[in-house]
């Protein structure tokens, strides 16, 4: 909702700055913002990310708990929630049904409405010949069908809807009004009808009931209905009516009906909000009257795309961070999220003893521990392919060594590393008896399956919520690296496990082969107090920025 309280805010500062263009125009601008604003949750889900790194920067600059790590050289750690962890009661958890209710019981009142006004519209009679001739005129100069006219004593203002099988219900007092009256009320009602506004104004009314917790929706409304009605009253200027002549028939209806009827589901002429404004443009010679041109309509819709697109595909991952001033990973522990062998996201495309011997059975995987990730810089250039790794597997099956041999580069060596240490092996066998074996693994990256991968990742941890402690660096260890190397920043995933145990997940950013090690390793030999919350110690999601100075 931040995306679409962005477009509204925006909508409410520069429409009112249009003030040359007509009302018409406005009124398409204001049905352009409620459209993109309503509609920018489902664009953002449908539309790939894009996340810019001054969007990146941005998002970390938040607010943060911060604390001073342990050590005399140690940087700054500074932890930043990624979401709140669901306890047996949050407002968290409610807030959805509370807004759900919400929108149930105002389409409710709004569905009220509907059928008291349908009942209206059945108890009424009939409009008298006069009125029907007067219609008819009116009707044949706009080239539009002749509306049914009901006249009705239980409604103080004429209202107006539908499309093609139009209706417009006027009150009772309408028998004593004179014909330049009718006319001009007939004049307006159709202008309605001839711009399709009934529509606009039924979508709106839906959407404020939707999101009716953000104002902006409801102001937005209220703008655009104004401005529907002001291009009706142009319309009817342009039949012929005096301005002058057509505004003290505007305060006369409003006199005489005293109290707003209120109908949701309609447009009327002469509702008492904006009343004033409406009288002023009236009388104003100078005001633009324009219809809305169908390359106006075209440029609006085209401005709404542009601004809609880029702004529902752009994100950036709020990431916890920890900045470390030097900065790598000896083989990693199991985490708590096992994924089963044989599932539609199974990395491993191949294993082959290097040297096989008669009766050699090679080792296969028992459990994917852990799925290999993509960095942000592989995913953002669509890399896909198979990095291969010779890995010695011993009796136990457990990886004692691994190196890669044939790589993709981006990152995504070190993250089938990172996955392969955490995997959980059967022992090869030779003769039924289990045995070391070297072996060549070939582990897959494909973007088809990194949603999937990534909403394992995020499965592994507790997320932060309010009452969470901060966890604090007790132990830090700070390796040389080569000096006069390059200069720059691994970003490291981590998670930080319930005993405090620093475990990487992957790399978000890579520098260098060789650097990224270091930084993997560095960052392992930390040590932390835990987080926690409630006085329980929770696994928590961050970042390791890992900064080499050259």
């Amino acid at each position: 909702m931040i995306k679409a309280t962005i477009v509204l805010l925006a909508a409410h500062v520069i429409i009112p700055l249009l003030k040359r263009r007509s009302a018409a125009e406005r009124h398409a601008v204001w049905t352009a913002v409620l459209a993109t604003a309503a509609l920018l949750p489902l664009l953002t889900w449908l539309l790939p990310s894009w996340e810019p790194g001054w969007a990146q920067r941005a998002a970390e600059s938040w607010p943060a708990f911060e604390s001073r790590s342990a050590g005399d050289n140690a940087g700054d750690i500074v932890v930043r929630a990624t979401g709140v962890e669901s306890g047996d009661w949050s407002i968290g958890s409610v807030l959805p049904w509370f807004w759900i209710a919400g929108s149930v019981l105002l389409c409710a009142a709004f569905s009220r409405q509907a059928l008291r006004l349908r009942r209206l519209t059945a108890s009424g009679e009939t409009a008298p010949a006069r009125h029907r001739a007067i219609a008819s005129r009116v009707a044949e100069s706009l080239s539009l069908p002749t509306p049914s006219l009901i006249c009705s004593d239980r409604v103080r203002i004429p209202l107006a809807w539908g499309i093609r099988r139009a209706r417009i219900l006027l009150p009772a007092a309408s028998h004593d009004w004179p014909d330049e009256r009718l006319w001009a009320v007939c004049a307006h009602e159709m202008a309605h009808i001839t711009r399709g506004d009934w529509i606009a104004h039924l979508a709106a009314e839906f959407l404020c009931r939707i999101f009716w917790f953000n104002p902006l929706f409801w102001m937005a409304r209220t703008r655009m209905g104004r401005e529907s009605e002001r291009a009706a009253d142009d319309i009817v200027i342009g039949l012929g009516a005096r301005g002058t002549d057509y505004a003290s028939h505007l305060i006369a209806i409003v006199r005489a009906a005293q109290t707003d009827d209120g109908f949701a589901a309609t447009v009327a002429i002469a509702r008492r909000s904006g009343l004033e404004h409406r009288i002023a443009a009236l009388v104003n010679g100078l005001a633009n009257r324009a219809r809305l041109s169908r390359a106006g309509a075209a440029a609006i819709l085209a401005s709404a795309c542009i601004v809609a697109a880029p702004l529902a595909a752009l994100g950036a991952r709020v990431r916890s961070t920890i900045e470390i001033q030097t900065s790598n990973l000896p083989p990693i522990d199991a985490l708590d999220v096992r994924v089963a062998a044989g599932d539609d996201s199974e990395p491993v495309r191949d294993i082959r003893p290097l040297e096989p011997l008669a009766g050699d059975i090679a080792p296969s995987v028992a459990e994917y521990t852990t799925p290999p990730l993509y960095s942000d810089e592989a995913r953002v250039r669509g890399i896909e392919g198979v990095v291969l790794v010779r890995a010695h597997i011993d009796a136990s099956g457990r990886v004692n060594e691994a190196r890669v041999t044939r790589a993709l580069g981006f990152g995504l060596d070190q993250n089938a590393l990172v996955a392969l240490r955490q995997w959980r092996f059967r022992a090869g066998t030779r003769n039924t008896t289990p045995v070391p074996m070297d072996v060549d693994i070939e582990i897959g990256f494909t973007l088809r399956n990194e949603s999937i991968n990534a909403q394992i990742a995020n499965d592994m941890v507790s997320l932060v919520g309010p009452g969470v402690t901060p966890p604090q660096a007790v132990r830090v260890v700070n390796p040389h690296w080569p000096h006069g190397s390059l200069t720059g920043t691994v970003v490291l995933d981590v998670v930080l496990l319930e005993d405090g145990t620093p475990r990487i997940v992957r790399i978000l950013r890579s520098l260098r082969t060789d650097l990224d090690d270091i930084a993997v390793e560095a960052f392992a030999q930390w040590r932390f107090s835990p987080a926690q919350k409630d006085g329980r110690a929770i696994k928590v999601r961050m970042n390791a920025a890992v900064r080499f100075h050259g």
